[in-house]
């Protein structure tokens, strides 16, 4: 299995708005359908409110639920710590992509990509996820 590690402020909602991104969304989509076997495990802060309630949120906002499958935990540290603590728990992935705005992934900067804040997640960042993916 692949997934992505998902981050949401920075990556589908731009730095100073509080509204998702429409064209974000979009190019997360534009992942999703490109690797159809690719499923999204939410690391960001958003996750506390529990994976039903984010999926929810996402799915409101154009994602497919049914491509959401997890949160990552509540593990002290960077980022990182949680991702790599959750990969441990899953072994059966194969591949993964970790999409951020943060760099806190000590130990797996091979596998970030960093979207710019203001920005949120473009086209060609989803260049980079594939290549990452491919692997």
């Amino acid at each position: 299995m692949k997934v992505i590690l998902l981050d949401i402020d920075g990556v589908l909602i731009t730095a100073g708005n509080y509204e998702f991104s429409k064209a974000a969304c979009k190019n997360l989509n534009l992942l999703l359908n490109k690797e159809p076997e690719l499923r999204v495990v939410v690391s960001s802060s958003w996750r506390k409110g529990g994976l039903k309630q984010i999926k929810l949120i996402l799915n409101n906002n154009g994602i497919d639920q049914n491509k959401i499958i997890d949160i990552t935990g509540n593990e002290r540290g960077e980022r990182g710590v949680q991702v790599r603590a959750w990969l441990d728990r899953n072994p059966e992935v194969t591949n993964y992509v970790c999409i951020d705005d943060d760099t806190d992934f000590s130990g797996m900067m091979d596998h970030l990509v960093k979207t710019n804040s203001f920005v949120g997640l473009t086209e060609k960042d989803i260049e980079k996820a594939l290549d990452i993916l491919k692997k």
